[in-house]
C-alpha cells in the first residue's frame, strides 16, 4: 500500500506540473518565448530571422569641404608731407602747434583705412631744433603727432631730405618715432637696425615694409657712422632685402623716393626697376619724390601674380609755387589674401584726387578733395601769381598722367 501511494502521489505530481507548463506557454508568460518572438520577423523569402541577423546600411554621410579663409584689408597711401614755413607759421598757437585746419578735409579718408601710408618728407628732430623750411627742414613733433591722430600707421623716411640735420638729425629724427607705436622704415640706426625688416600684422594679414631713396641732396653721413639710409641705386641690395621681407610676411610694401622733380614722366630704368623688385616679390611700390602725379600701373610678376606700383603719388600738401606741384592724390585699394593662393590680390585700385589750396601769400594753407573742391576756389588760389591754375587745369593734368580707370572724378 504504500508503494501504491507514493506512486499515486508522484503521478499527481507529473499531471500538474503538466498542466502548469501548458497553461505558461498558452498565456505567452514564458519569458524566453516572448523575447524570441518579438524579435523574430519574416523575410522576403519566408523565413524566419532575428534582427540581430538583418544588416541596415545607413546612407553615407556627405560634409562640404570648409570654404577657404579669406582676408580682406583696406589700404592707403599718400604723397610727400612737406611742411614749408606758411604751414608750421599758421599752425602756432600760444601753446605750440595745431595742424588741424591744414589737414581736416581729408582726414576721414586716411582714418578709414586700415593700414595708411605717408612719406614723411621733412625730418621731425623731437624739438631738438627750432622748425625750419627749404632748403633744410625742420618739422614739429606736434606734426608727426596729429599725422599719427589723423590715423597714418606707417611712415616712410627715406627721402632725399633725412640727411638736412646730418647724422645728429637723423638720430633725433629716430628718437621722436622710437616712441611711437607706427611702423616707421628707411632710415636706421645701424645695419643690425636695418636688417630687422620691420613687420605689421593688419586684418590678420602680415604685412612688411621698406624704404629707399635715389638721392640726399649732395649730403652724406661721416665717415665712420654706423647709421644706414635705404639707398634706390643698390638694386641687387633692395632685391635682397624684399626676397628676406617675403620671408617673413605675406604682403611686402617697397616705398621709393626717386625720379626727377617737376617731372611727370616715368623714366624707363624706373620700369625696370619695378619690374625687378616685383619679380624678387614686392607686392605694393609706392613712389614719391618728383612732387607732380605720375601714372599707376598693375606690374605682372614671374610668379604669376600682379604689383601695384604707382610711380608717384604727388604732395600730400607743400605750399610749393608751381600749379601741378598742388595736385596729388590718395591712392586707395584693398588687398585679399584666400586661403591656400601662392599670393595677395590687390583689387580695387583708384587714386581719389586732392588739391593742396592757400589764399594770396601762401596763407591758409587747406587740403581738399577734389570731390569737394570748386571753380570758385581754384579761380582764388594764391598760386596763380606764380602759376598756371584753375579747375580745368586740375583736370587736364589729372587725365594726361593717370589712367582712367584708376581715377576717380567728381
Amino acid at each position: 500500500m504504500m508503494m501504491n501511494l507514493k506512486a499515486k502521489l508522484k503521478k499527481a505530481a507529473v499531471v500538474l506540473l503538466t498542466m502548469a507548463l501548458t497553461a505558461c506557454s498558452e498565456t505567452g508568460t514564458d519569458p524566453n518565448t516572448t523575447e524570441n518572438t518579438a524579435n523574430t520577423v519574416k523575410t522576403e523569402s519566408g523565413v524566419n530571422s532575428t534582427s540581430a541577423d538583418i544588416t541596415t546600411e545607413a546612407e553615407p554621410e556627405i560634409t562640404e569641404p570648409p570654404a577657404p579663409e579669406i582676408k580682406t584689408v583696406s589700404f592707403c597711401a599718400t604723397g610727400d608731407n612737406l611742411i614749408h614755413a606758411p604751414i608750421y607759421n599758421q599752425a602756432k598757437t600760444e601753446n605750440g602747434y595745431d595742424f588741424t585746419a591744414a589737414y581736416q578735409n581729408v582726414a576721414d579718408m586716411i582714418a578709414r583705412a586700415d593700414v595708411a601710408v605717408l612719406n614723411q618728407e621733412t625730418l621731425i628732430c623731437n624739438d631738438m631744433y627750432e622748425p625750419s623750411t627749404y632748403p633744410c627742414f625742420n618739422s614739429p613733433i606736434a606734426l608727426g603727432d596729429h599725422m599719427i591722430d589723423i590715423g597714418f600707421d606707417v611712415f616712410t623716411l627715406a627721402n632725399n631730405h633725412c640727411l638736412d640735420y646730418g647724422e645728429k638729425g637723423m638720430s633725433y629724427s629716430l628718437d621722436y618715432w622710437d616712441g611711437k607705436d607706427q611702423v616707421t622704415a628707411g632710415t636706421y640706426r645701424d645695419i643690425a637696425d636695418k636688417n630687422n625688416i620691420r613687420v605689421a600684422e593688419y586684418g590678420g594679414i602680415k604685412f612688411s615694409f621698406l624704404s629707399y631713396t635715389q638721392y640726399t641732396n649732395g649730403l652724406s653721413l661721416p665717415q665712420g657712422s654706423e647709421m644706414v639710409i635705404g639707398d634706390v641705386n643698390d638694386l641687387e641690395g633692395m632685391i635682397a632685402d624684399v626676397k628676406a621681407a617675403k620671408q617673413l610676411s605675406e604682403v611686402c610694401v617697397v616705398a621709393l623716393h626717386w625720379g626727377i622733380e617737376n617731372s611727370d614722366q616715368i623714366e624707363d630704368w624706373q620700369r625696370t626697376y619695378a619690374q625687378a623688385l616685383a619679380d624678387a616679390g614686392a607686392d605694393i611700390i609706392i613712389g614719391n619724390h618728383p612732387h607732380v602725379l605720375r601714372d599707376i600701373e598693375m606690374i605682372k610678376r614671374e610668379d604669376g601674380g600682379e604689383t601695384l606700383c604707382a610711380y608717384s603719388l604727388g604732395n600730400f600738401i607743400s605750399s610749393q609755387s608751381v600749379g601741378q606741384n598742388l595736385i596729388g592724390g590718395i591712392l586707395e585699394f584693398n588687398v585679399t589674401l584666400t586661403e591656400g593662393e601662392k599670393y595677395a590680390e590687390i583689387s580695387d585700385v583708384k587714386l581719389n584726387p586732392i588739391v593742396t589750396h592757400y589764399d594770396y601769400g601762401y596763407s591758409n594753407v587747406r587740403l581738399y578733395k577734389l570731390s569737394d573742391y570748386t571753380p570758385e576756389l581754384a579761380s582764388s588760389h594764391g598760386v596763380r601769381e606764380y602759376s598756371t591754375f584753375s579747375y580745368d587745369y586740375i583736370l587736364e593734368v589729372l587725365k594726361k598722367n593717370i589712367d582712367e580707370k584708376y581715377l576717380v572724378l567728381p
